[in-house]
């Protein structure tokens, strides 16, 4: 399993990590988690480095071809994975898409949009809190609970701004992302919430390639509120 943790402050980052580790362990981790001396923790930071190379993940691979010594999973953290290069990136991708169930990598970044999409799009997206509050103060993302004829005229006045569009493509992937958070917590895993994400993000990409704003919205509304109740807390 990937992660991929969003963020840009410290604090938050580590208490959302440490919430993913939680749950992973399936018991609570009193440790700073970046100071930790645990073995089944390998920690690739990035801080005072310019660039992540193809050699800083190699080594870091090393370390992930054993057993874990004494927990359920080995968790390899990659901080500031915003400086992986190109060419580290793509090292990198047969790995998160044959690790296996003992094996658990989480990489940090403060901007998603330095990944290369094969990279994000095999990582399982967690906003830290101070990056979804930014987006829940909106409350466009009522415009699922209401009929058609009610949300495309919502949308008709979103979709004037390519901005106020991409702005609320985001606030739906976070109320998803959300959804997928609760679930992992109870155990449970809704595939068709993944799918959801995944129109979310194709449409951002078209809305980004200048298509039709007022057309790709009123076809996601449709598409996510074919078989979907709101459920907002």
């Amino acid at each position: 399993m990937t992660y991929l943790v969003i963020g840009n402050n410290q604090e938050t980052i580590r208490k959302t990590i440490t919430e993913i580790i939680n749950i992973l362990w399936e018991k609570k981790i009193k440790d700073n988690i970046f100071e930790s001396n645990n073995p089944d923790i390998h920690i690739l930071k990035g801080t005072n480095l310019d660039s992540i190379g193809i050699d800083d993940v190699k080594a870091l691979q090393k370390e992930m071809i054993y057993s874990p010594h004494g927990e359920a999973v080995q968790i390899a953290l990659i901080l500031n994975a915003e400086k992986l290069t190109i060419q580290a990136q793509n090292s990198f991708l047969k790995t998160l898409e044959e690790a296996p169930q003992s094996t658990c990598y989480i990489l940090v970044t403060n901007n998603e949009k330095h990944l290369l999409p094969t990279v994000v799009s095999r990582s399982l997206k967690i906003y830290t809190k101070e990056m979804k509050e930014e987006y829940r103060e909106n409350e466009d993302i009522e415009i699922l609970q209401m009929d058609m004829v009610e949300a495309f005229g919502k949308i008709e006045n979103i979709s004037k701004n390519k901005t106020d569009t991409l702005n609320f493509l985001k606030l739906l992937e976070l109320h998803f992302q959300d959804t997928i958070e609760k679930e992992i917590v109870k155990g449970e895993n809704n595939k068709q919430i993944f799918t959801y994400i995944e129109k979310i993000l194709l449409t951002q990409k078209r809305v980004e390639a200048n298509g039709n704003r007022r057309l790709l919205l009123e076809n996601l509304f449709l598409q996510l509120t074919k078989n979907y109740t709101l459920n907002i807390s």
